[in-house]
């Protein structure tokens, strides 16, 4: 029978310790920890195939469309490979030993990154000790994770979302998948062996009425998995030469709400309910990511979706009702190698999201690739820290599919966002931060994740007078022994903290207003991260998405047309003397902050776990304590603090990228009908270029240019435009840019 799960969590908050001691803690098993436990298929329910069993038809062929090479160029075929996960795993489960007892909810985090090695069974000891690369453990979230779930809200069929079958093999076909869907269900379990699924009513037992915080959604990694070796695909007409159903679900946006919308259970039932998130949607206890419940709330979340923004029409997804609109986008080719026919709606298998940082630290590991490093290849392969490791044999030869995922990452950043201009005047300017996303910007993982935007001001002479938020790039240098060494840099000078978007976790449990401890976050200090278009903020309070500032929610911090249009309207003061100004919008994937918060929490310098601990031991856990009777069990993660903080100096440390910008106009611009023609005189900046245009009619047509570029010289500068004065109208504008 199962260990009874524990009642109470007993918080002890008390002046910072100033170094750790070692204690005993002793291991339960996953599997008796109701802490832990969420509705889903269980640890030993299914075995899947690796990835290379379907690369035999599905890769080899057509990098540019074909399943294969995209995935393996996107983080998810490496969420398992990902050194920044390995070291903040470390971390969660120092937490949970110092919360808990036991490090059980490092199982979390195996969940979503290794789902084959966690429904074969291998999460148990949650330190990925016993993950194994003949298994595929590695590959992450890999085909058979995603082309064999169900969804457990059998009844619905998916509907409102997608509309019902017209066609008779399509009605057919969704049946047959339907009363499968319903065999596997049946026999899913919850923690007390009572059903988790109501055959009369084809829902989940704690399904309510259908609204939060029933059990609505399986979100948070709580995946059904059908323990046959059939696939699940999104068309009835396919012909594959295995055994496979046609699956509404995976058309669906609720799919990608599997593990893209994510909450901490071990809270909720140490702290709400023991068992409470057997019974409710994770939306309603424990934020920790909310890209899915952003999503929902937006335009493109209704049902039906919406047409997208410019900047992403332009990159042909025009219309948006689910995630994979954008993040597996269509294209024109076939889905695998065989005779089958070529579709102009084919899913790239992409997934990407702005991840570039990782994505090219990866390829740097492949031997055989254009962008080996073996600096990255000592630290990664465990030969510098042994105590820190990855699969690089399962990086040999995908070095080009990792730059390809780069360059996509990059592509997704430069269209998720575009600055405007609202109004410039001489003492202060306004623009708007649009967000071209369907969620948040940015979303995902908190932990040190950030957008900022940089304002720099100049003179008539193209200096730089002033700097909203300035970034100092990272120096290092090389020791004796060629090592990297930290020598400045690296660092974000925060002057206007509002125009910085992120999401900054608190924490009850271990008194900080700000954290970087997630697994004991109980709250956010501060999100002010950009709403998409549309956001329903009179539906944000029940998915726990409400803007928070300085540790309070802040329901007004956008405007209602802000939220309407999914912008951030920011106007900003000039310094005096100020001739221009040049705004970047900069994302990085993650902070030396951060880096430090890990280096030092694993390596034993933090101070941010008190003494006496909640689970009652007399001294907070270190990782690195020789002491310790349990040290095997960091054996494999015991590096990581500093084999991340050496990737992170000898990688440019995750240096941000540059999504959009925008540049101030002209100055004390001048149009004046002269005898000879129409006159324009404006004011330049040194480092720019102009190039003032025409045109008849500002609905259609394109601009033509009056004269050549103009290099600007600090001065004033004038053109004539010889159109006789009975000539038509014409509009002028000036187009600025900086080589």
């Amino acid at each position: 029978m199962p260990r009874p799960a524990k009642t109470a969590l007993f918080i002890v908050i008390g002046a910072y310790a100033t170094f750790y001691a070692a204690y005993s803690w002793s291991p339960l098993a996953v599997d008796q920890d109701q802490n832990l436990f969420m509705p889903g298929s269980q640890p030993g329910s299914a075995v899947l195939e690796k990835a290379s069993q379907c690369d035999n038809c599905h890769g080899g062929y057509d990098p540019g469309a074909e399943p294969a090479h995209n995935w393996r160029g996107g983080m998810m075929a490496h969420a398992a490979r990902d050194p920044l996960w390995l070291a903040c795993l470390a971390v969660a489960n120092q937490d949970s030993i110092w919360a808990l007892g036991n490090p059980n909810a490092g199982d979390l985090c195996l969940r979503c990154h290794t789902p084959g090695g966690w429904i074969e069974g291998r999460s148990d000891p949650p330190n990925a000790s016993a993950l194994t690369s003949s298994r595929g453990d590695f590959e992450g979230v890999n085909c058979d994770s995603c082309h064999r779930m169900i969804d457990p809200f059998n009844a619905l069929s998916q509907m409102p979302e997608l509309p019902a079958e017209t066609d008779s093999v399509g009605i057919s076909k969704a049946e047959e998948t339907r009363q499968r869907d319903a065999e596997v269900l049946t026999n899913i379990a919850l923690f007390d062996s009572s059903p988790f699924y109501d055959p009369g009513t084809g829902l989940p037992v704690h399904f309510g009425d259908g609204s939060l915080p029933g059990y609505i959604e399986s979100t948070s990694g709580q995946y059904y998995i059908d323990p046959a070796d059939d696939k699940r695909g999104p068309r009835f007409d396919a012909s594959p030469k295995h055994k496979w159903y046609y699956s509404r679900y995976h058309k669906s946006k609720f799919m990608c709400a599997t593990c893209h919308d994510v909450s901490n259970p071990v809270l909720a039932n140490v702290l709400l309910s023991p068992g409470l998130p057997e019974r409710q949607s994770p939306a309603s206890f424990f934020h920790l990511e909310r890209t899915w419940s952003e999503f929902s709330l937006s335009d493109y979340g209704l049902d039906g979706g919406a047409a997208t923004n410019p900047s992403v029409a332009e990159s042909g997804v025009v219309w948006a009702s689910k995630c994979q609109d954008c993040h597996m986008s269509d294209v024109t080719g076939k889905a695998c190698n065989k005779n089958v026919a070529t579709r102009t709606d084919l899913a790239l298998h992409d997934q990407t999201g702005g991840n570039t940082w990782m994505s090219r630290l990866l390829a740097t590991a492949d031997q055989n690739g254009p962008v080996y490093d073996p600096y990255n290849y000592a630290i990664l392969s465990g030969s510098k820290y042994p105590g820190a490791r990855i699969d690089v044999d399962g990086l040999n030869n995908l070095a080009d599919e990792l730059l390809d995922g780069e360059a996509r990452a990059r592509a997704n950043l430069h269209r998720a966002a575009d600055i405007t201009l609202v109004a410039d005047m001489s003492h202060a300017a306004t623009v708007r931060l649009i967000n071209n996303t369907g969620h948040k910007l940015i979303s995902g993982f908190p932990e040190g994740r950030r957008m900022w935007l940089s304002v720099k001001f100049h003179d008539a002479g193209g200096n730089v007078i002033g700097e909203l938020n300035p970034y100092q790039p990272l120096s290092t240098t090389l020791d004796a022994q060629g090592n990297e060494q930290y020598v400045s840099g690296g660092i974000l000078q925060v002057t206007r903290d509002d125009l910085v978007y992120e999401a900054q976790m608190s924490s009850s449990l271990t008194g900080e207003t700000k954290t970087f401890h997630f697994v004991l976050a109980t709250d956010r200090y501060k999100d002010n991260r950009i709403p998409p278009r549309g956001f329903d903020i009179a539906c944000a309070g029940e998915r726990l998405v409400i803007p928070c500032w300085q540790g309070a929610e802040a329901i007004d911090y956008f405007t209602a047309a802000e939220y309407a249009g999914g912008y951030d309207e920011v106007t900003f003061a000039k310094p005096q003397g100020t001739a221009g100004w040049t705004a970047t919008l900069y994302y990085q994937t993650t902070s030396k902050e951060y880096i430090e918060f890990l280096r030092d929490e694993i390596v034993g310098d933090a101070s941010t776990l008190s003494s006496p601990t909640p689970s009652g031991e007399a001294q907070a856990y270190i990782i690195q304590d020789t002491q310790e009777p349990n040290l095997s069990f960091f054996a494999n993660l015991k590096d990581w603090g500093q084999a991340i903080w050496d990737l992170w100096l000898h990688n440019g440390g995750a240096a941000p990228v540059d999504m959009t910008a925008a540049i101030s106009p002209p100055r004390e611009m001048e149009i004046q009908q002269e005898p000879d023609g129409t006159r324009l005189r404006f004011a330049t900046i040194v480092g720019r270029n102009y190039q003032v245009q025409y045109h008849g009619d500002l609905t259609t047509g394109s601009w033509t240019d009056l004269g050549g570029p103009i290099a600007g010289h600090g001065g004033v500068t004038e053109i004539t435009d010889p159109a006789p004065a009975a000539a038509p109208r014409r509009f002028y504008r000036v187009v600025t840019t900086v080589p």
